[in-house]
């Protein structure tokens, strides 16, 4: 049965987990949201990916225990981060190989092949050129939340759940990229907090802090969620991988090095005619907008909003 379930509108695609009852992640669930992932990659109208729960009060549970201590008890003896290294790159390497991918998963080399998949997944979502959103309607835990992490946008619904990066609690730290993405959204200081004493959050504790973007009543959190893709999808592909890549690879780099990418994406983007179009159709708006006598103010108010919305131009080539 599938654990993933998918639903299009217009450009947008809403992927659902369904494995109660705590919609727990297991291998085969990740092989199918990649699946889902590489295939919306490919669908030229797939703008924009909705990431939701099909379980009522529960956003996505941490990996499945189960799974994580079958490949506790597959490694032979204890590895330190040196001896890990190699393992990590041969593994890697063995799944590059045509024919060998399903060979790894019936050794005791598919736990490092799952813990690859997992960040493939993320790495996928954060360089993909398609905007994620969450829409976090409940308990997001160890793997769940770093799944929210992923997407570019976290819209939570008020109520009495938690979420966040529990895994130091059992002497251990996020294993999906957590501790990169987190560092990255709310600062070191914060995120070593986090780690160090397992914090789980409420909503509005997330909005605070910086994990999240929106905080809405429960009920709105789908219609948030689907609204603000429809929105992103009307962006173009390429300044949103551009945006993307900017800020999440720039953004932890040299300020020389974060500017000389900007600048390199900007240079292509502004090279390109529907970008060339939109802002000729933007000045001619704001030369009118001048010759009636009203002030910047009352542009941003009147105009503005359609430009957000998507309306006002087509920029999305």
């Amino acid at each position: 049965m599938s654990v993933v379930e998918t639903e299009k509108d217009g450009a947008v695609l809403t992927v659902r987990f369904n494995n109660p009852p705590f919609n727990l992640i297991t291998t085969s669930a990740m092989g199918e949201l990649s699946a889902v992932l590489e295939a919306a990659r490919h669908d030229p109208t797939v703008r924009a990916v909705v990431l939701a729960s099909a379980v009522p009060n529960t956003f996505i549970g941490h990996y499945d225990l189960e799974e994580v201590l079958a490949v506790a008890d597959g490694l032979s003896l204890p590895v330190t981060p040196r001896t890990a290294y190699p393992a990590l790159w041969l593994v890697a390497g063995l799944l590059r190989t045509p024919g060998l991918r399903g060979l790894v998963g019936r050794t005791p080399a598919a736990g490092v092949a799952a813990l690859l998949g997992f960040h493939e997944v993320v790495r996928r979502m954060r360089d993909s050129d398609t905007a994620f959103v969450a829409a976090i309607d409940g308990s997001a835990l160890g793997g769940g939340f770093e799944l929210a992490l992923a997407c570019d946008i976290r819209i939570v619904g008020d109520g009495p759940y938690r979420m966040g990066l529990h895994e130091g609690l059992f002497g251990l730290i996020p294993g999906g990229g957590g501790s990169q993405i987190i560092a990255r959204a709310i600062g070191p200081a914060k995120a070593v907090e986090f780690l160090l004493e397992g914090c789980l959050v409420d909503p509005r504790a997330a909005v605070e802090v910086g994990i999240a973007h929106h905080l809405v009543e429960s009920k709105e959190v789908a219609e948030l969620a689907h609204q603000t893709a429809t929105r992103l999808a009307a962006r173009s592909s390429m300044a949103v991988r551009a945006a993307k890549q900017a800020v999440y690879v720039g953004g932890s780099v040299s300020l020389r090095r974060g500017m000389a990418m900007e600048r390199a994406r900007f240079l292509a983007l502004v090279s390109r005619k529907p970008a060339q179009d939109a802002m000729r159709h933007y000045a001619r708006q704001l030369a009118r907008h001048q010759e009636s006598g009203k002030d910047l103010a009352e542009f941003t108010r009147d105009q503005l909003p359609a430009w957000r919305a998507g309306a006002a131009a087509d920029c999305a080539g």
